[in-house]
This record gives structure tokens, sequence and C-alpha cells, in this order.
């Protein structure tokens, strides 16, 4: 019923806010669950040129929370997202949490999962997607990291295995399947059930987490790597690879291939994450700004997640080759925001004063919390 009731309510906003738009009226505070004056509505030319820092960053994230976040007793959700939308943007406030230390977002988390609890249930084992609820283990094994309140490392132990015993197969030689329907194996499972298994093997030291993201990672880089650092979709049991490369598997490759060598110092680890990161920078975007994946319901939130390890892999690894790009990138979305201080996805052209979805404004508040 509250599911069903939201559901309502979210329709009502959209078509208000469509009848905004055909007035010509601005309303990108039309989804608002907080204050509406965290940011002055007239963004100035000197504020356009600044390069964001972590001041900027929390800035945006204000902005982002204003437009998109609901309180709904004590806990919260973002309007409009789905399960795997909620679990990534829950990352992005541990990022900030990371990179500030600022306690507000230490509240916020704990908000956000309670309100993810309250639509989702505590055991996530009904969603047909593994991926789906791998990118929310990753989540608490982080926030457990973050805040050491134990329910967090429950619900991460308790789905990585849930996700592991019905998902590994040695159909096409191991891998994780992406669905329960068993029928294709995707970079956008094993790439982040390798980064899930290091995490918990960090905080637990229990050895089978280790053994399984070393070997979930040898199926992807034996099956869904290519000798150009291209990190291919998908493995079909019938069709065979698709080998379309994305800015999501990119950095999750890069996130697993780093995680790897900080737990065996094996260059070859380094390697593979090199060789992801420079694809990435200079084949997918010839080093130049990101401003694809504006379409359908999950591309425009991707390069979000590539931010997250990108920017990890320049902090925790030295790799600061790849921070100019990672500015540029953080610069061209801040400056292209529109009147409200929202970034739409597509970061080298001008976000318009428009309705847009929560999901593909949250990956410019990512790279502005990641890339330094």
């Amino acid at each position: 019923m509250k599911k069903f009731r939201r559901a309502i309510i979210f329709s009502v906003i959209l078509i208000l806010a469509a009848a905004c738009i055909l007035g010509g009226v601005l309303i990108s505070n039309s989804m608002t669950g907080g204050k509406k004056d965290r940011m002055a509505d007239n963004i100035t030319d000197t504020e356009k040129k600044t390069v964001p820092d972590l001041n900027t960053a929390k800035k945006a994230m204000d902005v982002f929370l204003t437009n998109f976040y609901v309180k709904e007793g004590d806990g919260g959700y973002i309007a409009g997202e789905d399960f795997w939308q909620q679990a990534e943007i829950f990352e992005i406030v541990i990022d900030a949490y990371e990179q500030t230390k600022d306690k507000k977002y230490l509240d916020l988390m704990d908000e956000m999962y309670r309100g993810f609890v309250k639509e989702h249930g505590s055991d996530w084992s009904s969603n047909e997607f593994n991926d789906d609820i791998m990118w929310m283990t990753i989540g608490c094994a982080r926030a457990y990291e973050a805040t050491g309140q134990s329910e967090y490392l429950e619900q991460a132990r308790k789905h990585f295995k849930i996700v592991f015993d019905r998902a590994w197969s040695e159909d096409l030689g191991g891998g994780l399947f992406w669905k329960t329907e068993n029928k294709t194996k995707n970079s956008c499972i094993n790439c982040p059930a390798v980064i899930a298994a290091c995490l918990l093997h960090k905080i637990t030291g229990e050895d089978e987490y280790i053994e399984k993201a070393l070997m979930i990672y040898k199926w992807e880089k034996e099956n869904l790597f290519g000798t150009t650092g291209a990190v291919f979709d998908a493995y079909d049991l019938t069709t065979g690879v698709n080998q379309w490369a994305s800015t999501y598997n990119q950095g999750t490759f890069i996130g697993a291939a780093m995680m790897l060598y900080q737990y065996s110092k094996d260059e070859s680890y380094l390697k593979d994450a090199v060789l992801a990161a420079d694809y990435t920078v200079n084949t997918m975007f010839s080093g130049q700004i990101m401003n694809t994946e504006g379409d359908g319901r999950d591309l425009p939130g991707f390069k979000g997640i590539l931010a997250r390890w990108m920017g990890k892999f320049v902090r925790e690894c030295g790799q600061d080759q790849y921070k100019d790009w990672l500015e540029k990138n953080a610069q061209a979305a801040w400056n292209n925001r529109n009147t409200k201080g929202i970034m739409w996805t597509l970061w080298n052209q001008k976000t318009e004063d428009t309705f847009y979805s929560a999901w593909g404004c949250s990956a410019g508040v990512s790279m502005l919390f990641n890339w330094e």
C-alpha cells in the first residue's frame, strides 16, 4: 500500500512537472523533500569559473537533496528511483562522508538505509537481479566501515552469500549469472561481486571472501576483459560475448583490480586497472569530457560509478595521470549546471531548467566528491 501511495504521489508530481514545462515555468525544485533555499537561484559568472572543491561538492549535494530527496517518517528515499539506483545514490552519501568526515552524512546514511528497508525489507532475495542486490551489498559493507554498525555488516554478509550461492555456476567455465533466469553472465554482477568480496575480507579477515574474489575476477578477466582494456558487457549462453563497453563496468573493473592489487601486491592487477582506465580515458572519450549515456532508464547514472572507482584508484594507488581528466570532467559538470545548481549527465552541455531524473543528476555529484 505504501509503495502504491508513493507511486500515485510521484505520478502526480510528474503531471505537475509536465504542466510547468508547458507553461514555461522553471521546475527544478518540483521534487523537493527538504529546504528550498540551500542555494541561490542565480549562479554568478565568477562561481561558474571555479574548479569544484569539496565545499562545492557539498553544495551540489545540498541542491540534489533539495530537489530529489523525500523524508518519510524516520527514513527517506530518492524520488522516482528503484532498488539499484537507490543503492548507488546511498553510496554517493558514503563517498561524501569518506571525503569530508561531516557527521551530517552519517545521519543521512542511516536515514536513507531505514527508508530503503521500509520499501524493500531486510531480505532482498526476491529481487531477480543479482547485480541489484550486490550494489547494496557493497553499500552496506562500506556503511559498516564508516559507522561500525553491525546491521550493515550482517546485511552485507547475508546478501553476498545469497547472490553467490544462486548465481555462480560452471556454465561457461564459472562466473556469476546476472539474473535468476540464468541466461547471461555480465560484468555488472561479476565486477561488483569482486569488490564486495574484497570489502568483506578486509572487514572480517575471512579467507572465503578473498578466495571468491580471486575466483570471480579470474573468470571476468578471461572472458569479459579485452586486450585493449575494454570491459565487455556480457557473455550470453546462446549468443556469446557482447563487447559493448560502458562507464560503470569500466569503473567497477578498475575497482576490482585495484582492491586485489591492494590485497596481494601482485603487479598484474595494477596493470589490469591501468589498462582499463587508459581505455576509458583515451579510447572511449579521447581524453575529453564524458558527454554520453543520456538516454534510457539506467545509463544516465553510470558515470558516477566510474567516478567513484577511478577517483579511489588515483587517491589510493597514486595514479595521478588520471587526475587532470577527472578534474576536467568535474569542472565541466559543475560549470554546466542550471540556475538551480542541478547537473544533468551530459556534462559538456548546459543543463536546462527543466525536469530531470535524480539518477541522471547523481553522476555529477559523485564526480565532484570523487575527482580529488
